[in-house]
């Protein structure tokens, strides 16, 4: 992620926009302070015993303090993919590295897919009717957004690329058996639904498909 002044970012971006009312903010990173530690693996290491230990005290905690509203996000990323990332995304150093995000979701559930394991939820976050955001129900998660959205997590703290793919799918898996798994899954149409979570956007546009950390639907 680039560290220029969050002041220059915003207007740059709101100049573009043009969005009246849309405020697109940037949720920095607190660099004093901070309890982060940088994660690493180990030869034959338990990605399943790193996640937990992790889980409550970094990962979780992370996503809620950079999270971004996804309406807002929606229209950035429709207008200038690379300036919405500079200002509220985060990649990799390596080249190439899509941007990913870390959101806020808040709106009405228009559809859902329940009768698979990788269930889904399809969500209006603007109110027009048509799916801005795919919240993932599992217990099928896709994507490898809950690690790269992390940036105390990288590729050369780990043994190999297996390593790091079984760290994947450990945060994958952790999201879901504490927070998708109790989740009612009846009648979702029409419900509301709050949920912060992250994806990864390589330009494809909506809806976007969102792996939560944590969610509510209706009254629940």
């Amino acid at each position: 992620m680039k560290r220029g002044s969050t002041v220059s970012l915003f207007l740059a971006i709101a100049s573009v926009l043009g969005l009246g009312g849309c405020k697109l903010e940037r949720n920095d990173i607190a660099s004093e302070g901070s309890s982060q530690q940088v994660v690493s693996g180990s030869q034959g290491g338990d990605m399943t015993a790193l996640v937990e230990g992790i889980w409550e005290s970094q990962v979780v905690p992370h996503l809620r303090q950079t999270a971004t509203d996804m309406k807002d996000l929606a229209a950035a990323i429709g207008t200038d993919l690379d300036s919405a990332g500079e200002a509220s995304g985060y990649r990799p150093s390596s080249e190439g590295s899509p941007w990913n995000f870390a959101v806020q979701v808040h709106g009405v559930i228009v559809s859902a897919k329940t009768d698979t394991r990788a269930a889904t939820a399809d969500v209006d976050v603007n109110g027009d009717g048509a799916a801005d955001v795919t919240l993932q129900l599992g217990p099928v998660i896709r994507g490898t957004a809950l690690r790269d959205i992390l940036p105390f997590v990288d590729f050369s703290s780990f043994t190999d690329q297996i390593e790091f793919a079984q760290l994947s799918r450990s945060l994958n898996t952790r999201a879901y058996e504490t927070v998708l798994k109790d989740l009612p899954r009846d009648a979702l149409a029409g419900q509301t639904v709050d949920a912060i979570g992250a994806f990864t956007e390589r330009g494809k546009g909506p809806p976007y498909l969102v792996t939560p950390v944590s969610m509510k639907v209706g009254g629940q």
